[in-house]
């Protein structure tokens, strides 16, 4: 019998994850509540409710790109390239400002259950919440009828992935040597309730979309220019009193806050560690010209 040879066979004894799925998605809300958040008011993790996970952030991961960057928010896991200028495809008058073209992106494997390849709604939603944040953070002025290339690609959405991205993309975009006017960072919240939970994890941010016994329930993501003090972007998803909004507005500001340390530091790694290759290059260039100029004396000498 021939076999379909686009088709991944697997082991003819095996357990399909749906099990493990559907175990899960039986749960009553308050069960699932119950094991996302204990009675002492910290998370599975260990984790109180204010608090987030750690960062991992690293820039010049992709060599083919003109900048780049990689950050871990826990298990979440993001990558942003950023390409150099290009004349804007089918434009037919002058544009003087450059625009940003953003591609959000979640790989197949990045969550539980498969993600189609063709770009969805949400990841449409999130490339113009993308666009939307790095806009103002550019300048672009500098790039008349230039288009400048971002993509983001979520290789595991363990929560907070829009956050992340922006906070990736602004790092790859100093990475690149975008002329900024200032850098970019976001962090997001969820809503239960009285309860405001930074940095939701996947399974927090289903319990504060579906919320089914509280009022207050869904997420707020802010974006950050912290130098100049303005907020680029804001997305709020549920329903949430205008009260609790402000208060979780207020906390996601000092989170941004708090990003702006390790981003600044990064960068300025990056800058210290190229001007180190370029003493190096320059010592080198030197020393080759101090050789053939010997040489050229050498062989001046011998003749006369």
């Amino acid at each position: 019998m021939p076999q379909d040879t686009k088709r991944i066979n697997g082991p003819e004894v095996s357990t399909s994850y749906w099990v493990h799925y559907k175990a899960n998605a039986a749960k009553t809300f308050e069960d699932r509540l119950s094991d996302a958040i204990g009675q002492d008011g910290k998370r599975k993790d260990g984790r109180r409710l204010q608090e987030s996970r750690k960062y991992y952030a690293k820039v010049g991961v992709v060599s083919t790109a003109k900048g780049s960057a990689y950050v871990e928010l826990g298990n979440t896991k993001v990558i942003v390239s950023v390409f150099d200028p290009r004349e804007i495809p089918k434009q037919n008058k002058f544009n003087e400002l450059g625009e940003l073209f953003c591609d959000f992106k979640f790989s197949p494997f990045a969550s539980l259950v498969r993600k189609n390849p063709q770009t969805e709604a949400r990841e449409r939603s999130m490339a113009t919440a993308l666009a939307s944040a790095l806009n103002p953070s550019v300048c672009r002025h500098l790039f008349p009828n230039l288009q400048i290339d971002v993509f983001a690609n979520v290789l595991e959405d363990d929560g907070s992935a829009l956050s992340v991205a922006i906070t990736a993309a602004g790092l790859a975009l100093g990475d690149a040597c975008i002329p900024m006017f200032d850098i970019v960072t976001a962090a997001t919240a969820g809503i239960l309730g009285n309860r405001i939970i930074v940095d939701p994890t996947a399974e927090e941010e289903a319990l504060c979309m579906d919320g089914y016994t509280e009022n207050n329930h869904g997420l707020v993501m802010i974006a950050k220019l912290p130098t100049l003090d303005q907020v680029p972007e804001i997305r709020q998803y549920g329903s949430v009193d205008v009260e609790t909004l402000w208060e979780t507005c207020k906390q996601l500001n000092t989170n941004c806050a708090d990003l702006v340390p390790i981003v600044q530091q990064l960068l300025v790694s990056k800058v210290k560690s190229r001007l180190r290759e370029l003493e190096v290059e320059s010592d080198e260039e030197s020393e080759n010209g101090k050789d053939k100029e010997d040489k050229t004396d050498n062989s001046s000498g011998e003749e006369k």
